[in-house]
């Protein structure tokens, strides 16, 4: 579970890299060659990605790409005050965004663990009632096996009733030892393959 956490990290990282690098590339093409209206555009891909991936580190990423965008505005651009005002604009517009796609997905990311957590909890209610129910078994029948002691002592017509009766209440015991090893075989299960009741 924490090798595959740490792979999909390490793709994000990459994707956030190779995103990141080219389309500084192509900044430095375009601005060079005069071309100011399309590459700004290219920036949302690295922003989007380091905010979704890394909510809470997005916001610093997001700032330094914007840092960066400038700095190649000024370094590679035509100085010109509408240029630079548009460029201008776009850094913020960077910023903003990254801190809004930050937001999301960090809250995102609570509600997704809180409902891991609760799942936990549930799992771990789930087996505390089936180990008190066992217990509780093992209490009802034990009580079921002296009455049918006590029964000597009384006539065969009474007897004969108790007799039905603890059979009745045994035939109902029998049905939820055979229920409650359908729930150990689920717990089992969850244990394998979620993890559930692990320490």
């Amino acid at each position: 579970m924490l090798n595959e956490f740490i792979d999909e990290n390490i793709i994000w990282i990459y994707l956030i890299i190779a995103s990141s690098v080219t389309v500084i590339l192509t900044a430095v093409f375009s601005l060079s060659h005069g071309i100011n209206e399309i590459f700004p555009y290219f920036f949302f891909v690295p922003v989007l990605l380091v905010a979704y991936a890394f909510p809470q580190r997005g916001v610093m990423v997001t700032i330094t790409l914007g840092w960066i965008y400038i700095v190649l505005v000024y370094v590679f651009g035509t100085f010109s005050g509408q240029v630079i005002a548009v460029h201008t604009a776009w850094f913020f517009i960077f910023v903003s965004l990254g801190i809004v796609i930050s937001h999301y997905a960090q809250s995102s990311k609570i509600s997704k663990n809180q409902v891991e957590q609760l799942k936990k909890e549930a799992f771990r209610q789930i087996e505390l009632n089936m180990e008190q129910f066992a217990v509780l078994e093992d209490q009802i029948r034990n009580p079921l096996q002296a009455i049918m002691l006590d029964t000597d002592t009384v006539d065969d017509k009474v007897k004969a009733l108790v007799s039905e009766q603890v059979k009745t209440i045994e035939k109902i015991l029998d049905t939820l030892d055979e229920e409650y090893l359908e729930s150990e075989k689920v717990r089992k299960f969850l244990r394998k393959y979620y993890g559930f009741g692990k320490k």
